[in-house]
């Protein structure tokens, strides 16, 4: 893994471990709960963001 692969998993898991806590702490409802599963679950499948990614894209003028 590349040095920038890593600190894009590495943002991701901080923020799935954010949620995590946050929720537990909150003493949160069993719907805001499941929400808040969703939202990790997404997070966890989704692809990392790159600054390649951006290079590809152009502004159209």
């Amino acid at each position: 893994m590349e040095p920038d692969e890593i600190k894009a998993m590495q943002k991701k898991i901080s923020g799935m471990r954010f949620i995590a806590e946050l929720s537990l702490i909150a003493n949160c409802k069993p719907c805001d709960l499941e929400l808040a599963l969703t939202l990790i679950a997404d997070l966890a499948n989704s692809e990392p963001y790159s600054e390649a990614d951006e290079k590809i894209f152009y502004a159209a003028n």
